[in-house]
């Protein structure tokens, strides 16, 4: 599994994750693995997948497209990009969309949290998506992360302090995240210039 963790604050969003592998109980540290990335930009928005890790080649492949749409601008939007993927997923990618006894529709497979100049978001399996105001987790270490980040969110000043502070604590306690992390900054659209200063007058 693993930890990938979002926030955002004064203008600025920040996704992070770590970067420790698992086998079972086998774990693949960073500094044995090339290609330990968990988290990859689609356009202006980097995604970080939780799971396992064939899940973030199989989405860079699709996306290497160019004609294939993406829009992740919004909660919807995400959700009809991932709609128009699904049979893709299954047809060229053999994605298992079997959905489990109770659901209702197939799944797509793929679950974890993306940030971009419109916000930050989580992205669910039935292609759903939800947008946050101020951050959120998701990975074996969720429930470590949010803890640390709801108790620093307003003590941090920055939305890196907030995701490394989220990232720090799922290292601690959750055996299947360990560092080093991996973090991207990207400044929200919504963020309002710094005014500039009026003329002075002679």
């Amino acid at each position: 599994m693993s930890t990938i963790v979002v926030a955002q604050k004064n203008g600025v969003a920040c996704i992070g994750a770590d970067t420790l592998s698992s086998l079972g109980s086998l774990r693949q540290k960073a500094h044995h693995v090339v290609n330990k990335t968990k988290i990859s930009r689609v356009g202006d928005t980097m995604i970080g997948l939780t799971g396992t890790s064939a899940s973030l080649v199989v989405m860079n492949s699709y996306f290497a497209n160019p004609d294939r749409p993406r829009d992740f601008s919004s909660s919807d939007a995400i959700f009809e990009t991932f709609r128009h993927a699904h049979h893709w997923l299954k047809t060229e990618y053999f994605m298992a969309a079997h959905p489990e006894k109770d659901d209702e529709y197939e799944t797509t497979q793929f679950y974890g949290l993306a940030a971009n100049p419109h916000g930050i978001f989580a992205l669910y399996s039935f292609r759903s998506a939800q947008q946050f105001h101020k951050f959120w987790a998701a990975g074996s270490g969720r429930d470590y992360a949010l803890g640390a980040m709801q108790v620093m969110f307003d003590k941090c000043k920055t939305a890196e302090e907030i995701v490394r502070t989220g990232l720090d604590a799922a290292a601690e306690f959750d055996s299947a995240t360990g560092g080093p992390y991996e973090i991207h900054i990207i400044p929200l659209a919504s963020a309002k210039p710094a005014a500039r200063p009026a003329p002075r007058r002679k």
